[in-house]
């Protein structure tokens, strides 16, 4: 399920950190917790994670912010617009449950120092799902893999756009998240899984001199900074439809509950 959150903004400038994802993170797990402190620290410290695996997800993800009239200003986003929008997934309705209490619990949504009130919660219709989608990217994508050890580069390298591993990668972290989500193995009924951006899209950015791929800084509240590779391009993609299904309600790639 999807749901849009449209915030009210009430004094005439909030600012939020440009580098926002943990904050806007932090206030989702806040909301959880007006619903249940219980399961909002599990979420938070454990996740789900499928028998026999180390991975563990949390099965949910979300948008960026959505403000219309804005500037940018000493590394902050300056907002003058009466309303924010942004939006969250998750296939599981446990989660859900918990969201949508906490949303309606009294009191304002703050990211950061920025505070908002809670105007409307509107549940979105599903897509029909098929064996060929195209999505336009709400938040960027991050997919990585660890370089060999035995090249003393035992770190993550994230995918480019152009990476060759990147619809193999996508496809394993689809089948991990299924596996979790459904206690089963994936359906395979012979459909090849791929992803393709858009070339059009792509070309426009060329134009511009711009790339679809992103350095993310991830800061947590005790200063310590994390740095993703990421893309932001409208994208294709052929596969089985329930696990293109588990992409949109989860999120494709890596870092999901960080947006």
């Amino acid at each position: 399920m999807r749901i849009k959150l449209t915030l009210r903004q009430e004094r005439s400038v909030e600012r939020i950190p440009c580098n926002y994802s943990y904050h806007l993170a932090a206030a989702i797990y806040n909301i959880l917790s007006k619903s249940s402190s219980e399961f909002a620290t599990v979420l938070h410290d454990k996740g789900y994670a499928p028998e026999g695996s180390r991975q563990k997800f949390k099965y949910f993800t979300f948008s960026n912010l959505q403000i219309p009239i804005r500037t940018i200003e000493k590394g902050e986003i300056v907002s003058r617009s009466r309303q924010v929008t942004f939006y969250l997934s998750s296939p599981k309705e446990e989660f859900l449950q918990h969201l949508i209490l906490g949303l309606f619990a009294e009191g304002p949504l703050r990211i950061h120092n920025a505070v908002f009130g809670k105007e409307c919660i509107e549940k979105l219709p599903e897509p029909e799902w098929s064996e060929n989608m195209t999505f336009s990217m709400l938040s960027p994508l991050a997919v990585s893999v660890y370089r060999d050890p035995s090249t003393g580069m035992n770190t993550k390298e994230y995918l480019r756009y152009d990476d060759s591993r990147l619809s193999d990668m996508l496809l394993h972290n689809l089948q991990a998240k299924y596996r979790g989500l459904f206690d089963c193995e994936p359906p395979e009924n012979g459909i090849p899984f791929s992803m393709r951006f858009e070339e059009e899209y792509l070309n426009q950015l060329r134009k511009k001199g711009r790339s679809v791929e992103k350095l993310i800084t991830i800061k947590d509240s005790s200063g310590k900074e994390t740095r993703v590779k990421a893309i932001q391009c409208p994208f294709s993609v052929t596969g089985d439809p329930e696990l293109i299904k588990v992409g949109y309600e989860c999120g494709f790639g890596e870092n999901n509950p960080m947006g």
